[in-house]
């Protein structure tokens, strides 16, 4: 053999035979290349504007929660609560180490979820065209409950007035449209106090539902019928808790001062409103 076949023949790849596969290498390979079906789900929902608000909203909530504990007395307390524990073991105390200015990565994440909020705005600077859309098919084949459907007329009122409003703040803070700061703020909170509109005719609603399944259902027991599993009632409490960390909210940003609430509270209150409209978002297939 010559030295070029030698080398030649040392690189060669040996490829290993099918029997010296262990079967869990080929059980993980084919699952690694199976069709996912939630991923199915997961890309049909985030191909929604609605499906990657509900995501962005999901992160941004979170990074204010988590950098207001990065910055605070979170651990200094943690610490206090170990110590008393570390007393009673007889060991030795923590002090951690407080800094008065935020961490750099605080600062940082903090930046992102700034950026993610003004995101979202962004991605509904088109709201107005489904509202319409909404409007228009709300009139044409109104609610058969007087009360839903004055309620969903008022909501589709409110939410054209909210979506103009928002967006021209929206421009008008990037310099799009020339305005004053005065008129841009005025434009963020009447924009708001629409969006509350809609919130609180929202609770209306709510009750109205609620009403009329229940009186459906002691009807059908009076007549003697079997009522189904309440498959409504998971829906219509997801939607109850959304609007109830909606609320504060709205009427926290439809007045000048606000409400006096923390980042760190609103962000538990945005989390909570994620959490369940992706719940109520999320395609079952």
């Amino acid at each position: 053999m010559t030295v070029s076949e030698g080398n030649s023949s040392s690189k060669t790849p040996i490829l290993p035979s099918m029997a010296t596969l262990s079967v869990p290498s080929l059980a993980m390979t084919s699952t690694l290349f199976r069709p996912s079906p939630f991923l199915d789900r997961l890309c049909k929902w985030l191909s929604t504007v609605i499906g990657t608000d509900q995501l962005i909203m999901l992160i941004q909530y979170s990074l204010d929660i988590i950098t207001h504990h990065m910055n605070t007395n979170t651990l200094a307390r943690l610490a206090k609560v170990l110590n008393n524990y570390l007393a009673f073991l007889g060991r030795g105390s923590i002090a951690p180490k407080l800094s008065a200015t935020p961490s750099p990565m605080s600062t940082r994440l903090k930046s992102l979820s700034a950026k993610l909020s003004d995101v979202r705005i962004l991605l509904r600077l088109h709201g107005i065209i489904p509202t319409y859309r909404w409007l228009l098919n709300t009139h044409a084949s109104p609610p058969s409950d007087p009360t839903i459907s004055t309620v969903t007329k008022l909501q589709t009122y409110a939410n054209m007035l909210y979506f103009p409003l928002e967006n021209a703040a929206y421009l008008g803070s990037h310099g799009f449209i020339p305005m004053s700061k005065r008129t841009e703020t005025d434009l963020w909170l009447w924009s708001c106090r629409f969006w509350g509109a809609h919130v609180a005719l929202d609770f209306v609603r709510l009750y109205r539902e609620r009403q009329i399944r229940l009186t459906e259902e002691r009807e059908k027991r009076a007549k003697g019928e079997k009522v189904a599993a309440q498959g409504w009632d998971k829906t219509w409490w997801a939607e109850l808790i959304v609007n109830l960390a909606y609320a504060p909210l709205t009427v926290h940003w439809s007045l000048e001062k606000g409400l006096g609430f923390r980042d760190v509270e609103i962000g538990y209150l945005g989390l909570i409103a994620a959490v369940g409209s992706i719940y109520l978002g999320f395609p079952a297939s």
